[in-house]
């Protein structure tokens, strides 16, 4: 186990560098300079804009603004915001309790309705339910995140007026401290009465917008994974002897089947990280996603390569964990690779 653990973390570092090489290039690629947007319109002295060009390094020759960089990520040190002269660990640290609120919602939910909608699907193959699953799992691979979640805040916000439009909670009617940044938690513990039902209508929206690809990658997979077990000789066995239909695909086939139903949901996670940057934008949800995006906006250099390498840490962290999990389940993994 400890070999497969070294191999796995090994195998993380040519990831890590090649993504630390790829943020920095692409984002000097991007028009504009952080300088030249902080000039506005009013302007700065020639001679103070090159100061603050040396005092960020933009000065230097690119290869050595990269080394540069990457040897303060090395050193845990993702460097300081040019708008808020915060340190970009510091804000990350304050969005992403709110971007992993909405992603856990979002994956749980996937999971939910996606591995048993893919189980039922798998066992009526052919039948009426299994068509109309797979056409709706395409139409949700294929639906663009910011025309789906602008239909749902047309259909239940502005029409239905079901839910709020944006934002994670009302803060005119609800103002309560926040111990962990998770505000399902803090407003079933620490909110007053009200505020609990409140953050859930704030999340309804944003969860089934973010829910919707992950959702049709994991029915898919549970389907398409669930069809090879059923056709494997000890199910087969299972329903000679008479077993009862519920114990055939509850505890011989579908627990079988899993496997590589976990294998997509860790792939799923870059997914709902990724498809985050988009509804955040669009419900206006205060998350990582969100500050990428204003930072895109204001060319906060800092801020864009150090929250996509923080992000990417994350993803690569769990990914880890989910393999690590897969090798302690099926042994086989392990001696495999």
């Amino acid at each position: 186990m400890l070999r497969f653990l070294i191999k796995r973390l090994l195998l993380t570092i040519p990831t890590f560098v090649a993504l630390m090489f790829v943020t920095f290039i692409m984002l000097r690629l991007v028009p504009g300079d952080p300088i030249e947007v902080r000039r506005g319109e009013r302007g700065i002295d020639p001679a103070r804009l090159e100061q603050l060009r040396h005092e960020m390094g933009l000065d230097q020759p690119v290869w050595k603004q990269f080394l540069d960089y990457a040897s303060g990520i090395l050193h845990g040190d993702f460097g300081t915001s040019i708008v808020s002269k915060t340190p970009i660990t510091h804000e990350f640290l304050t969005l992403f309790p709110a971007t992993l609120e909405l992603s856990l919602c979002a994956g749980l939910l996937a999971i939910l309705l996606g591995v048993p909608a893919g189980a039922f699907a798998a066992v009526n193959r052919g039948k009426f339910f299994d068509q109309t699953l797979m056409a709706t799992a395409l139409t949700g691979y294929s639906m663009p995140i910011f025309w789906w979640g602008l239909v749902l805040i047309l259909f239940f916000s502005n029409t239905l007026h079901l839910t709020p439009v944006s934002g994670r909670v009302d803060l005119v009617k609800f103002y309560y401290p926040q111990h962990t940044g998770l505000l399902l938690i803090d407003s079933l513990i620490w909110g007053p009465k009200g505020a609990f039902l409140d953050v859930v209508r704030h999340l309804i929206l944003p969860t089934i917008v973010l829910a919707t690809l992950p959702l049709a990658v994991v029915a898919r997979m549970t389907r398409s994974s669930m069809l090879e077990v059923l056709e494997e000789d000890y199910v087969r066995t299972a329903k000679a002897k008479g077993l009862s239909p519920f114990r055939i695909i509850g505890l011989h086939a579908l627990r079988n089947a899993f496997i590589p139903v976990i294998t997509a949901i860790a792939l799923q996670i870059g997914s709902l990280l990724a498809g985050a940057v988009q509804t955040e934008t669009i419900f206006s949800w205060p998350g990582v996603g969100h500050w990428l995006i204003s930072s895109i906006s204001r060319r906060d250099y800092p801020a864009l390569q150090g929250g996509i390498m923080l992000i990417a840490i994350v993803v690569i962290s769990v990914n880890l964990l989910l393999e690590l999990t897969l090798g302690i389940i099926n042994p086989r993994l392990r001696h495999d690779q």
